[in-house]
């Protein structure tokens, strides 16, 4: 019999290893080495595709005309957000989860998307947690090598949503910054984790180690102590480690609360 980590669960469908107009690097396959990396150590659940209204809660009708011009884009995108809504609505439940999800989102605003990313994936999740008052303050933390705009954007001038983008390309001052910044979750009742795995020693930021994302996922779990937190992948390119790495930040992520 399986053991698995307590309060943590993964959302998965299979739509997410399907094929779509992109660029190469954000490919099927990056979710198929995660998957296969998390299927033994961690739940999996499936998640609901989301209707067009949702999408409305940050997006612009234009947009989401746009994205939908390609059905089969269409179809993934809307699971993707289907991924981070479960991951919320788990994560409301008292469990952990992480939204095993493509396409990626943070770089999608209002009515612009560039990155590889579609519609805000979180940003509707946390939207929707708030407007329906399952949450009041909610703290997103971005750990993306890339600035997570489209977040940022979403949430300019929102009093209860605070979002910091970690942004240091030195190893150790990355996770000093992501200590610092978890200070700023004291007030939240939600804690959403824009999950990029792309400062991978061997991945394009070229600075953390394996075991630093195990750090970095023990650090939110204790700073997440009684709150609601989920994740939702974001970047993370180097396939042949992407799995191991993905395993680390969750295991930490999954660690008994003290």
């Amino acid at each position: 019999m399986l053991e698995f980590p307590p309060r943590m669960k993964v959302v998965y469908h299979p739509l997410y290893e399907s094929h779509y107009p992109t660029a190469s690097v954000e490919s099927p396959e990056r979710v198929k080495v995660i998957r296969r990396a998390l299927e033994t150590r961690f739940p999996f659940v499936e998640p609901s595709p989301v209707e067009e209204e949702d999408l409305l809660l940050v997006h612009s009708p234009e947009l989401i005309a746009r994205v939908k011009a390609d059905a089969r884009l269409f179809e993934v995108a809307l699971m993707a957000v289907g991924g981070a809504l479960k991951a919320c609505e788990i994560a409301q439940g008292g469990e952990k989860a992480f939204a095993l999800v493509r396409p990626p989102g943070h770089h999608a605003r209002k009515d612009f998307h560039w990155g590889f990313c579609y519609f805000n994936n979180l940003a509707i999740a946390v939207q929707k947690a708030l407007i329906t008052g399952r949450a009041k303050r909610v703290f997103i933390l971005d750990i993306d090598l890339h600035y997570g705009d489209g977040t940022a954007d979403i949430f300019a001038g929102r009093k209860e949503v605070k979002v910091i983008n970690v942004q240091e390309d030195d190893r150790e001052r990355f996770l000093q910054g992501v200590t610092e910044a978890l200070r700023e979750s004291e007030d939240s009742d939600m804690v959403a984790i824009s999950a990029g795995f792309d400062r991978y020693e061997l991945d394009w930021g070229r600075t953390l180690k394996l075991e630093d994302f195990r750090t970095i996922g023990r650090e939110i779990a204790k700073a997440t102590k009684g709150k609601a937190c989920f994740a939702v992948l974001e970047g993370g390119y180097y396939l042949p480690h992407l799995g191991l790495v993905v395993k680390a930040f969750l295991e930490g992520l999954s660690e008994e609360e003290g």
